[in-house]
């Protein structure tokens, strides 16, 4: 990822910083905290191993060059997400996945991060969405699919600056805001699915002229 779409990215993240903020007011009780990884050639802590408390959190500048590995990412992600790593209570992590490009790694050890999600209690707890950026060619959208475990949202497609700011902004501040309730109404119980059920995002009315 580079040129317009890692400036948007930045320019998202730290827009949405203050909006979750001010959503999760209302939750006093709940203490968020947050990490990033980032993807190239390898996977790397951008903010973290250690998670920072929302208020004290500032997102440094990302510049990325080279491959796609997201599957040292989830990998990664995985790793933290064990129990060893994890509080024994807690609500939901909110993991979002954003990526402009198909996997780079061999397409079973993306499958085999997957799967470890969907073995660990708060790999499964967790909401997971997915963002992709740029023409749907340059992206493999049923590969980034599978990381979602929301059924209303699927995958969001971010063709332009405009759209990718507005998902960025609905992810995280819908998830956490969901993930601060607890479970929502009318989600299943069963232990293999998410505790959260977020409803699908509003529809994207935008011009569309400045594509990425």
């Amino acid at each position: 990822m580079r040129g317009k779409k890692i400036a948007t990215l930045n320019q998202a993240i730290r827009e949405a910083l203050p909006e979750i903020q001010k959503a999760v007011a209302a939750y006093p009780q709940v203490d968020i905290r947050m990490r990033a990884i980032k993807f190239s050639d390898d996977a790397a802590w951008h903010v973290g191993p250690d998670p920072v408390p929302l208020a004290d959190f500032v997102w440094p500048e990302l510049e990325t060059s080279g491959l796609t590995a997201t599957a040292k990412a989830l990998r990664l992600l995985a790793g933290e997400l064990s129990i060893e790593r994890m509080p024994r209570r807690g609500l939901p992590p909110v993991c979002i996945l954003i990526s402009d490009g198909f996997c780079t790694d061999p397409r079973e050890d993306y499958d085999a991060a997957i799967a470890e999600l969907g073995k660990i209690p708060w790999g499964i707890k967790a909401v997971r969405l997915a963002i992709a950026l740029g023409d749907e060619s340059d992206y493999n959208a049923a590969e980034l699919l599978k990381f979602s475990n929301q059924d209303a949202v699927g995958l969001l497609k971010a063709h332009s600056p405009e759209e990718l700011v507005t998902y960025i902004k609905w992810a995280s501040v819908s998830a956490s805001v969901a993930s601060s309730r607890g479970r929502s109404r009318g989600a299943p119980a069963a232990e293999e699915t998410s505790n959260v059920a977020l409803e699908s995002p509003p529809p994207m009315i935008t011009s569309n002229t400045d594509l990425f």
